[in-house]
């Protein structure tokens, strides 16, 4: 009588070295992953020519792999710049005296082989995606305060933040947004004091 077990020596052998390689490459797996992000490096106020007030900022904006991918296939990105600018009292709760949103929309179109940036009503073009994205990063001369909105020598509370608005995109990358945090793109308020002269 020949007594058969359901695994034979070999299976058996077969089974722990493929065990023993997948937990292998487990181990030579990079344990550091960069990461997407968007870091705010400043931001300060300009007084415009005719009396209002400006807000420049430079956000360090790195975009993943899979959101330059969907750029290139035609998928248009929207990143949002919030600014706010508060007035502290004495009692704790601040008094919003401004709140602004300015919205950068990347694309790409394959015709002319060209990188858009629209920003309001205008349209830049660039060459390369990482040009496009540096423009988007760095708004400049951005009106956002009306002088008659202001105390002279006052001190004001300003803050300025920039997102990947994903309510934007397509469903598809929408469900992409909920499951991975590649795409929830969100800086940190940059809070800074500023005084009207």
């Amino acid at each position: 009588m020949i007594v058969a077990f359901p695994l034979s020596l070999k299976h058996l052998l077969t089974f722990f070295l493929r065990v023993l390689v997948a937990f292998a490459l487990v181990l030579c797996l990079p344990t550091h992953v960069a990461q997407a992000e968007i870091a705010p490096q400043y931001a300060t106020m300009s007084r415009l020519s005719d009396g209002d007030y400006a807000v420049n900022a430079d956000f360090r904006l790195s975009l993943p792999t899979q959101l330059q991918e969907a750029v290139n296939h035609g998928t248009a990105l929207f990143f949002n710049v919030e600014y706010r600018l508060s007035r502290p009292r004495w009692y704790g709760l601040d008094e919003d005296v401004v709140s602004a949103r300015r919205e950068y929309r990347i694309s790409y179109n394959s015709l002319t082989q060209q990188y858009r940036v629209a920003v309001g009503n205008d349209q830049y073009r660039f060459n390369t995606l990482s040009e496009s994205v540096l423009f988007a990063s760095r708004p400049e001369q951005w009106r956002v305060v009306d002088s008659s909105q202001l105390a002279v020598g006052e001190s004001y509370q300003a803050a300025i933040r920039m997102y990947l608005n994903t309510s934007k995109l397509p469903r598809t990358y929408q469900l992409n947004a909920l499951t991975q945090q590649v795409w929830g793109l969100s800086s940190n308020w940059y809070r800074f004091t500023f005084t009207p002269r």
